[in-house]
């Protein structure tokens, strides 16, 4: 069986498992200048902020600043970030509502359609490094996750047989960035997103031995204590523009006074079978080296 890239289609069930999971996987130059801009981020504040550092250095055991940025890693650095709209599962144990999910013709129609991810902020905890996603209207008319989800007991780590990343050339990506002011209704709020659609996030690093899929939990868990205004969240301000929050226990959140816009295109991973998962991992070739090759004329026109 070929792990790949899948679409949706209008055939029959039988010719193709489900996709793993459906989701917005951000272009590669955008993801790795964001992968940076995020790091210089966290390394930045660090040393800014005197509690932040020794905080973060007491859960994580480490005492420099480079070390630290280490210590979140992902399991396949040269993966694209990408933002998980609806996890299927493996088949045969696929997750309620995947089978009916995939069949909706407008997950069929928005394959392969490029949207704008906007990221409003960053979460830090002894477990993950994240950014927090505000979704679009259009976006949340695909969005299918449990909002409400916090952390388990204990958060399984590779539970999942491995799958291929989707991956990028390093060499051949160009960095590109593009920012602007927050929206009114999110600057200075310190809850910008909660109820439906809230959990949406980028993993950027995980603790060693700690699942991607704990940056959702830790997420809607700092979202609820937003929730709670108590007067021992510690609010400090932040010289290139901001705040950090500390929500006690590790529990960090970054708020920008600028939100950074992330060209993705939606699509379907996982596990595909015969031809189809060929075309697909084909498809998503083209398209990768197709922007690598776009952005490398623009840089030299």
């Amino acid at each position: 069986m070929s792990i790949s890239m899948v679409e949706a289609t209008k055939n029959s069930k039988a010719d193709s498992q489900l996709p793993l999971y459906y989701g917005w996987f951000v272009k590669p130059e955008y993801s790795s200048s964001f992968l940076s801009k995020s790091h210089k981020l966290l390394a930045d504040t660090l040393q800014e902020i005197p509690n932040f550092l020794k905080d973060v250095q007491n859960f994580t055991q480490k005492v420099y600043i480079s070390d630290i940025l280490l210590h979140y890693t992902r399991e396949n650095p040269e993966e694209v970030l990408h933002c998980t709209a609806m996890y299927n599962g493996v088949y045969p144990n696929y997750s309620p509502g995947a089978e009916e999910y995939s069949e909706k013709q407008l997950v069929k129609d928005s394959v392969n359609q490029v949207s704008t991810l906007h990221s409003i902020g960053w979460i830090l905890t002894p477990r993950t490094f994240g950014a927090r996603i505000k979704l679009t209207n259009d976006q949340l008319l695909l969005w299918n996750q449990n909002d409400t989800e916090g952390n388990p007991l204990q958060s399984a780590v590779n539970a999942k047989k491995p799958i291929s990343p989707v991956t990028y050339y390093q060499r051949s990506i160009t960095f590109k960035e593009n920012s602007t002011d927050q929206d009114p209704d999110v600057m200075g709020n310190f809850q910008p997103t909660s109820g439906y659609g809230s959990k949406a996030h980028l993993t950027l690093g995980c603790s060693p031995g700690v699942a991607a899929v704990t940056t959702g939990y830790d997420l809607v868990d700092l979202i609820r204590l937003e929730g709670t205004n108590s007067s021992e969240v510690k609010t400090y301000d932040l010289s290139n523009g901001g705040w950090l929050r500390n929500y006690g226990e590790g529990q960090w959140v970054f708020y920008p006074t600028k939100q950074f816009l992330l060209e993705s295109t939606f699509l379907g991973y996982g596990s595909g079978s015969g031809t189809r998962g060929l075309e697909a991992s084909f498809a998503l070739l083209c398209l990768l080296c197709s922007s690598a090759i776009i952005s490398m004329f623009k840089e030299l026109s």
